[in-house]
């Protein structure tokens, strides 16, 4: 260790008690209303300085799940601070997002101190999350929209076939469904089984735990969900909510039978709050964090202006996450790494450069996965070699399958009185056109290769899993499962989220759980800093997708969301 750095720390304690001696002295609320918005990613945005001041102000940058945890951990240290009122608004995570947020949340009552929940309007989604709160309040104008799940999916087969659009496309596995959209005009049996398989567990594994917070039983959560729509009082009746009040109320309801108590939004009290002293480092040690987030793609990671279909709104690019792979391991005080994936696959060569990444690191330093929302198909390939798998319970993972093919427009040109010829050199140079369709020959190297690719994919995941090929096969064929499914049938390790996670790296590395030292995310070395204007951002990243859909085969799953 560098002789000085006791001394910085020692500087930095100081500081930090001086601090807090100071903030003691200011008055703060006995409750800190927080609000819950957006997608909660898992870990925060790779901005400093003034671009990180610019960026929350131009495109309305809401809390990571890394500082949802961290602001709930000040909370929990300061003890002038009784409880938390949580408010939703504009909330767009998915549920293994929604399930680590509901974690931190239990671990912050298990501090001694009250969750408030006030929430004008809830969805099953919402509701499972607000439940672990030990009140929750709606106004008498609320409603609690209790629909249930529901998938969607949308068959385009016969549009094509009227526009002359022949969709070419062969999936290994039958249960892959990325492409069921375009081969056929209604749902096929074996992706109606496997939806209605994750609509199942998914929806047992969210009412389950509402009961059993709520402490009501199952059949009476469900009754509710089957209703549907309720009003504030019908769910005040039947013990779903506790209370019905208005926000003006708040202050009287929190304050438990004793005076109204003083409540203030975090934006206003949070440089009032103690914190907990800086982490002594002696020996200097860290768990560095490499997040996969996006589609799997070749090239550079990029970012769209919004989501897309299918592809969502980030694409990771296998030459970004190997940088931060190599600087993982290059740093010296890195004993762990933890690889963040929450990815519904791509490019199925940009998936195995990744995969031998993290076979190649970790001969040198453990690396622990940790899924979120989503890590199937590509996504579950990066991860299926790492040391130790952790995903959500209603994590959507496995798809282990291969899709390729394309789509031959030239029906449709015929139709419009376009007339295209195509002369080539090579008895394959216009296999990949979408001008002409596939020869019996070209479909018969296409399943040839794609073959191989799904034989690979196997192979990695055995090797991973300690499993037989023909064992893996029961669990591929393109099925994707949700994360509960998936540590039954020895595809991921632990159900758990990122504190989990932690815990694990600091247990390969042969660090003691309880140590207290810092988690870092690893940002790529060579990131070009500077904001780019919106139009070169779009083209950019358009340039990146092209690439990614010009590839041949793909490990992706369906696009789909459970709602």
């Amino acid at each position: 260790m560098n002789p000085i750095t006791p001394v910085l720390e020692a500087l930095a304690r100081g500081r930090r008690q001086l601090r807090n001696l100071v903030v003691e002295q200011l008055p703060v609320p006995a409750f800190v209303s927080l609000e819950i918005t957006g997608r909660l990613p898992e870990r925060r945005a790779a901005m400093r300085g003034w671009q990180q001041w610019l960026g929350r102000r131009l495109s309305g940058r809401q809390p990571s799940l890394e500082e949802w945890r961290e602001r709930l951990h000040e909370l929990a240290f300061d003890p002038r601070i009784k409880g938390i009122v949580l408010k939703i608004s504009q909330l767009q995570a998915g549920l293994g997002a929604l399930e680590s947020l509901r974690t931190a949340l239990e671990t912050f009552r298990a501090s001694g101190k009250r969750v408030v929940a006030y929430v004008p309007t809830l969805t099953l989604h919402t509701y499972y999350l607000t439940s672990v709160a030990d009140l929750i309040v709606v106004p008498e104008s609320g409603e609690l929209a209790l629909h249930g799940l529901r998938t969607e999916a949308m068959f385009l087969r016969e549009a094509l076939d009227r526009l002359g659009i022949l969709p070419q496309f062969h999936h290994i596995g039958e249960y892959k469904s990325a492409v069921n959209r375009f081969l056929y005009p209604a749902m096929p049996d074996a992706e109606r089984e496997m939806l209605a398989s994750l609509l199942d567990r998914i929806f047992e594994e969210i009412t389950t735990t509402i009961a059993q917070a709520r402490q009501l039983p199952l059949e009476a959560v469900r009754g509710a969900v089957d209703r549907g729509l309720l009003s504030a009082g019908q769910a005040r009746a039947d013990r779903l909510i506790d209370a019905v009040a208005f926000e003006d109320q708040l202050a009287t309801l929190c304050a438990n039978g004793g005076p109204a108590v003083d409540i203030r939004p975090w934006t206003r009290v949070r440089r009032r709050i103690r914190r907990p002293l800086p982490r002594r480092s002696s020996p200097r040690q860290m768990i560095g964090v490499v997040p996969l987030v996006g589609a799997i793609t070749l090239g550079e990671s990029r970012e769209f202006p919004i989501p897309l279909p299918l592809f969502g709104q980030q694409l990771a690019g296998y030459e970004t996450i190997a940088r931060m792979f190599r600087l993982a391991e290059e740093l010296p005080h890195v004993k762990a790494i933890i690889f963040h994936v929450d990815s519904p696959g791509g490019s199925a060569v940009a998936s195995d450069l990744i995969w031998r990444e993290v076979i190649r690191v970790q001969q040198k330093k453990p690396v622990v996965v940790q899924m979120g929302n989503v890590a199937g198909s590509g996504g579950y390939y990066v991860a299926c070699g790492a040391r130790h798998i952790i995903a959500g319970a209603t994590t959507l993972t496995g798809s282990i399958g291969v899709v390729a093919g394309k789509f031959d427009a030239s029906g449709l040109y015929a139709r419009g009185g376009i007339r295209r010829e195509i002369m080539t050199r090579g008895e394959t140079a216009a296999m990949p056109s979408a001008f002409t369709p596939y020869s019996e020959a070209e479909w018969d190297l296409l399943r040839t290769w794609m073959q191989e690719i799904y034989h690979r994919f196997k192979e990695r995941v055995a090797a991973g899993r300690w499993r037989s090929l023909e064992e893996v096969e029961t669990l591929a064929r393109g099925r994707v499962w949700t994360g509960r499914q998936a540590l039954e049938h020895g595809l991921i390790d632990e159900i758990g989220d990122f504190q989990a996670a932690i815990r694990k790296a600091k247990t390969l590395a042969g660090i003691s759980p309880e140590a207290d030292i810092p988690v870092m995310t690893l940002h790529d070395p060579e990131a070009v800093a500077l904001p780019k204007a919106p139009l070169g951002v779009w083209e950019d990243a358009l340039s990146a997708l092209g690439s990614l859909l010009a590839e041949q085969a793909l490990t992706l799953m369906p696009g789909d969301s459970l709602v």
